[in-house]
């Protein structure tokens, strides 16, 4: 494969992960809690090829000798953006949203403890037991690690600001919110959750009440900015069609090099 071919066949796969990149954006525009990805491209190896007769031959020649020929880029990083995302009123009891910079409901998810911004939250039944648990079933944990769990039917909930739960039937939890000094560690485990792969203790810290704010009946939205993210996918959707273009301009050119050999 020559080097235009090669070139515009590795720029051409990168692309389309960025436009992969934008397309879940897009598809999570409505999605609570949610965090928008954002990739970015480095270049790849250059080759130099020694084609200057010298710098006495080249008078005024700002840029270095000889000619360096790319080949192409690849997405280096996909990284997380975390805005906060717009509120929505929901109405419902068991929707709470987060406000603050970094901070994050914990849930059980295994044996693993997990991160979401996403407080949409529900009931799961387990022989009259109720559990607390995200739109993924996996339970919502207390201060102390434990499971959110109503004996009986808890009747009505009240929330308050700093994640007290106040049942009807008298059960009282208080819901774990931690805040991650490191987001950029986070991975992204699907389902709106994160794990944090860190040995740093301090990676994880109780936030003081003042770092944080609940509000029960609201949503937290996704953070996708949709003008942008179209506008990424125009602009994207072009670059595919020139790097499409190029390969088949790459192909015309060693046919008509193999014409003009025979």
């Amino acid at each position: 494969m020559n080097i235009q071919m090669a070139t515009a066949s590795s720029s051409l796969s990168q692309t389309q992960k960025k436009m992969d990149t934008i397309a879940n954006n897009i598809a999570n525009v409505n999605t609570a809690g949610y965090k928008s990805r954002e990739a970015s491209f480095q270049n790849l190896l250059t080759r130099e090829y020694e084609n200057q007769t010298g710098e006495a031959n080249e008078p005024g020649r700002q840029t270095p000798e000889n000619l360096r020929v790319g080949f192409g880029s690849k997405v280096g990083l996909t990284t997380l953006r975390f805005e906060q995302g717009s509120a929505q009123e929901t109405g419902r009891e068991l929707d709470v949203m987060l406000e603050g910079d970094n901070v994050y409901f914990r849930v059980q998810n295994g044996e693993e403890v997990h991160y979401t911004r996403d407080g949409s939250f529900e009931f799961q039944n387990e022989n009259g037991a109720l559990t607390l648990v995200t739109s993924s079933g996996n339970p919502v944990l207390d201060v102390n690690g434990n499971e959110i769990t109503f004996a009986n039917n808890p009747g009505k909930l009240t929330i308050s600001d700093e994640g007290g739960i106040q049942a009807e039937n008298g059960e009282t939890f208080q819901l774990s919110v931690v805040k991650i000094n490191r987001p950029q560690s986070l991975v992204n485990e699907g389902g709106n959750e994160f794990s944090l792969n860190v040995a740093d203790a301090t990676a994880v810290v109780e936030p003081n009440t003042e770092e944080f704010k609940m509000r029960q009946g609201f949503l937290e939205m996704s953070n996708v900015d949709l003008t942008k993210e179209t506008t990424d996918m125009i602009s994207t959707q072009r670059l595919l069609q020139f790097q499409s273009q190029a390969i088949k301009m790459a192909d015309e050119m060693m046919g008509l090099a193999n014409t003009i050999k025979r």
